[in-house]
């Protein structure tokens, strides 16, 4: 399966327009290579893109037979969809169809930041206006896809995504989940959640974020914001990490959160026991269930039955870990 239509920024020169921020053929764009994932009851098919949507509807409701799914919109951050791939694909695995629209696709769309070197550009506030539309405009194509239970929506962003998600006002969702953002910014107009109060709010985000620690103004406090809302939870994790979603300490309550009102094993989809593919004395192979920290817990263990340590050999392939015993 190809990934190529993922974080594709163009790279051409590019000069701040504020007017093609709702222009509507940089939209369309956004949302015809939006990247789709497919649940099981699909096929667990990974790398769509929505640029041929009635054959994509067509194919849904023929396997479905009259049945509805829940759909996840998912917002990536200020570099594009390029590295939210995994967490994509671990949304559909929960059963639900995701669409995570390519703000990238649009012909003049600089990167917001550079994730390597954890800075903003000076595109960054114009940036997050573009995606600000951009969700406006899944929002309204959405209505309109016949195979999606209206009362299972639900709306994921990451990083500036989670800003952009934090700000939406729109009550088409049942939930929000907001990650990677701690609800407080230098200049206050970006502070606060703005969603209605019927609205349940789910959000995830590190002490230890390189992000917003020891940055004047950038406050992790998004629980003062939640207004004792019903069925919301605001979490602070302590890794030194942006992405923390899946995350012990998280991953947990974030599948209670999304699949609480699902017909689901709920006990089977917070299990994270990995499966093992190969084994032997000499090594393992293992595929992750959610968190690849416990593959590497589980290679060591295996290879402490033989009095041997275990080694990783090379990439992971095809989702599959392979360490050696020595």
């Amino acid at each position: 399966m190809s990934y190529s239509g993922l974080a594709t920024a163009n790279e051409n020169p590019f000069k701040p327009n504020w007017l093609a921020v709702s222009d509507s053929e940089e939209l369309e764009r956004t949302w015809r290579s939006a990247f789709v994932a497919l649940p099981e009851a699909l096929g667990n098919q990974f790398g769509y893109l929505l640029n041929d949507e009635v054959s994509l509807n067509d194919s849904i409701l023929n396997k479905l037979k009259g049945e509805k799914l829940p759909l996840l919109v998912f917002i990536g951050s200020c570099e594009g969809l390029g590295h939210h791939r995994e967490d994509i694909e671990r949304f559909a695995q929960l059963g639900f169809v995701v669409i995570a629209p390519d703000s990238m696709a649009r012909k003049h769309r600089p990167y917001g930041c550079y994730e390597d070197q954890e800075i903003y550009t000076k595109y960054h506030d114009i940036g997050i206006a573009f995606q600000k539309a951009e969700l406006d405009y899944a929002v309204e194509r959405m209505q309109s896809l016949p195979w999606v239970n209206q009362e299972q929506r639900f709306l994921f962003g990451s990083g500036t995504g989670g800003m952009v998600v934090a700000h939406y006002q729109g009550s088409e969702f049942t939930g929000h989940v907001i990650e990677g953002w701690g609800c407080n910014h230098p200049h206050s107009v970006f502070n606060g959640i703005w969603a209605p109060v019927n609205v349940r709010i789910y959000s995830v985000v590190s002490k230890n974020d390189r992000w917003f620690k020891d940055k004047p103004g950038f406050e992790i406090d998004c629980a003062r914001y939640l207004n004792d809302r019903p069925d919301s939870e605001a979490i602070v994790l302590d890794r030194p990490a942006h992405y923390v979603s899946w995350y012990p300490g998280s991953r947990t309550k974030l599948i209670r959160f999304l699949t609480r009102d699902l017909d689901v094993d709920h006990a089977a989809l917070i299990d994270d026991t990995p499966v093992v593919i190969e084994s032997s004395e000499n090594g393992i192979v293992i595929r992750p269930r959610w968190s690849v920290e416990d593959v590497y817990a589980m290679a060591s263990e295996h290879c402490k039955k033989f009095a041997k340590t275990s080694y990783i050999s090379g990439e992971p392939n095809h989702d599959t870990y392979r360490f050696i015993c020595s």
